[in-house]
């Protein structure tokens, strides 16, 4: 359901946000992801694959539709005349979308696109106008190539001291991946496995030649916990999928620090 509403609201509650550019219109559209939080490109991929045809014949409009356990809400723009500005909200089924607020922002995030504006402008947009919810029962995150690099880690130092075994716990994971490698999800899906490693709980999964490993406090964790391991897991194969390759990696992190900014968009650590 859509509710009219003119009043000036706080900031809305949301599961995710995603930005897209479609340019090359004449030639069925190329689309690009500007900005997403809360939502992942393959879902951004399969909703646009639903609708690029309906956005580049209409041009502008609205869109909502449902898929999954979520409700999808799209604005598009056709400012330019070469290319569509696609703005895609992704909410709870049982939420009430306030049409007004919404178009506001998608307004705002058009403009801010078609003014050719930083994309930390149009990152502050999207964290004033929308709260997206995240975990705080994760202990600690580490990401690992199968050879047993360590490309990545952060450890929520007020709940755990796990930050000074770090080197030996990849280690750890990469034996334990030599037994346990046929029960780890390998597929083009994100598959979790459940390990009890006295008072954490792990939740393992392997990528593309990548492990993430996610200390946790509880042995069952939720559904959104399992969705923001999944974006967490798409987001960094995404970012460095020219950087993952355990038979070319030189040693240097520095390329993956940037990451902590992504983990800070899912994750209280």
């Amino acid at each position: 359901m859509i509710v009219l509403d003119n009043d000036n609201t706080p900031p809305m509650h949301l599961r995710g946000v995603g930005l897209i550019k479609i340019s090359d219109l004449n030639a069925g559209g190329t689309t690009q992801v500007l900005f997403q939080k809360g939502i992942g490109i393959q879902l951004i991929h399969t909703i646009l694959k639903l609708n690029k045809a309906k956005i580049i014949t209409k041009k502008q409009g609205i869109g909502i539709g449902l898929i999954s356990d979520y409700t999808v809400y799209m604005h598009y723009f056709n400012t330019n005349p070469s290319e569509i500005i696609v703005i895609i909200y992704l909410d709870n089924k049982e939420s009430i979308m306030k049409f007004s607020s919404y178009y506001e922002v998608s307004k705002k995030l058009n403009e801010a696109v078609c003014s050719c504006e930083e994309f930390s402008n149009i990152q502050e947009i999207c964290d004033e106008d929308f709260i997206i919810p995240r975990l705080d029962s994760v202990l600690a995150l580490f990401i690992i190539s199968t050879a047993g690099h360590l490309y990545y880690s952060k450890v929520n130092e007020k709940k755990c001291r796990l930050g000074d075994f770090e080197i030996q716990i990849s280690g750890f994971i990469s034996a334990l991946l030599i037994f346990t490698k046929e029960m780890i999800g390998q597929g083009p899906g994100v598959e979790l496995k459940h390990i009890n490693f006295g008072n954490q709980q792990i939740y393992l999964t392997v990528k593309t030649n990548v492990i993430f490993a996610y200390f946790v406090e509880e042995e069952r964790i939720l559904k959104l916990d399992r969705k923001y391991m999944q974006l967490v897991s798409e987001e960094f194969l995404d970012m460095y999928k020219d950087h993952i390759n355990p038979k070319t990696f030189n040693g240097d992190l520095s390329k993956y620090q940037s990451f902590g900014n992504i983990i800070d968009k899912y994750i209280m650590m």
